[in-house]
C-alpha cells in the first residue's frame, strides 16, 4: 500500500472525484472542498494506492479542521491502518476525524495503537439526501437573505446554535463567521408576520447537489414548526436552481430534528462520526 501527497487540487480532484461521486451525498464534505478550490489552497490531500497501482482511497484536511475519511467502497479496511501509520510516521497533526462511521472506527482503533492520544466521540451524525420536497400543510412565512444590518443579532443566534450543537470551538470566531456568511450570501432568515423566527444556511455545493446547514430556531420560537418550513423552502429553492439533490447532516441523538427532515422528504443515506483526539 502506497500513500501519495498531492500538491495540485485540480490533479487530486481529477483522480479521486469519480470514487467520491459514487456516493455523492455522503461525500458532500470532501466534494465541496474540492469544488471550492479558491478556498482550499492549504488543504492536505493524500491518496492511497494498492499493489497494482490503483487508487483505492483518499483523505484530506484543511487546517485547522479535522481529517475527512470519505465513504468509498473498498474490499478491505486494512488500508486504514496503513494510512494511520503514514500520518503518524510523517508527523502530520491529527486533531480529529470526521467521516464514514465504520472507516472512522477502524482508524481510531489503529491510531490508538500508535499515538498516546485519547479519542473522544464528539457526535454521531446521520447523512440525509432529498431529491423531492414533500408538500407543506402550511407555509406561514418567507425566507429572506441575511444582510449586514442583521450581523449583531445573528452573531447571538449563531452562538446559541454552536452551544446547542456542542461546537464550542466556534464561539470565539462567531462574528467573523457571520460576516463571511452574509458576504457570501449563504444565510437566510425565516420571517413570519415581520418577525425573524428561524435561520438556515446553504453550505458547500457538489457537482450535482447542494448542502444545507446552520438550521436554528431561538427558544422563544421553538416548537412552532418554523425550522421545518425554513428548511423546506430552502430545499425547494436549491432544487429549483437546478441541483439534483440536497444533503444535510443531523445529530442522531436529536430524534426530533431527524423526524422533521424525514417529513420534508429527506432520506438517510449514511452515518458519519466525529472524533476529537486529545493528548493524554
Amino acid at each position: 500500500m502506497n500513500v501519495t501527497q498531492h500538491r495540485s487540487i485540480s490533479e487530486f480532484a481529477q483522480l479521486i472525484e469519480p470514487l467520491l461521486l459514487e456516493k455523492e451525498a455522503e461525500n458532500n464534505l470532501s466534494l465541496g472542498i474540492l469544488n471550492n478550490r479558491n478556498q482550499s489552497k492549504d488543504t492536505i490531500m493524500l491518496s492511497l494506492y494498492n499493489g497494482r497501482g490503483e487508487i483505492v482511497y483518499s483523505t484530506l484536511r484543511t487546517p485547522p479542521h479535522l481529517w475527512i475519511l470519505p465513504s468509498i467502497a473498498v474490499d478491505s479496511k486494512s488500508f486504514i491502518s496503513h494510512l494511520a501509520a503514514y500520518l503518524y510516521k510523517e508527523g502530520f497533526e491529527v486533531p480529529g476525524i470526521i467521516g464514514e462511521a465504520s472507516i472512522v472506527r477502524y482508524f481510531i482503533h489503529s491510531w490508538e495503537q500508535l499515538a498516546d492520544m485519547k479519542p473522544e466521540l464528539h457526535m454521531e451524525q446521520g447523512v440525509y439526501e432529498l431529491t423531492k420536497v414533500n408538500a407543506l400543510p402550511q407555509k406561514r412565512g418567507n425566507l429572506r437573505l441575511a444582510c449586514p444590518k442583521d450581523t449583531e443579532w445573528l452573531v447571538d443566534w449563531f452562538k446559541q446554535y454552536y452551544k446547542e450543537t456542542n461546537e464550542l470551538h466556534q464561539l470565539q470566531g462567531a462574528e467573523q463567521i457571520v460576516e463571511e456568511l452574509i458576504r457570501g450570501e449563504k444565510t437566510y432568515i425565516y420571517v413570519v408576520n415581520g418577525q425573524s423566527v428561524s435561520m438556515v444556511s446553504r453550505a458547500r455545493s457538489t457537482p450535482n447537489g447542494a448542502t444545507i446547514n446552520g438550521v436554528f430556531t431561538p427558544d422563544l420560537y421553538k416548537r412552532n414548526g418554523y425550522a421545518t418550513e425554513a428548511v423546506t423552502v430552502m430545499s425547494e429553492n436549491l432544487l429549483n436552481e437546478g441541483h439534483q439533490f440536497c444533503a444535510l447532516y443531523t445529530d442522531l441523538s436529536n430524534l426530533s430534528s431527524n423526524s422533521i427532515y424525514t417529513r420534508i422528504g429527506y432520506k438517510r443515506v449514511g452515518e458519519s462520526l466525529v472524533y476529537h483526539l486529545i493528548e493524554k
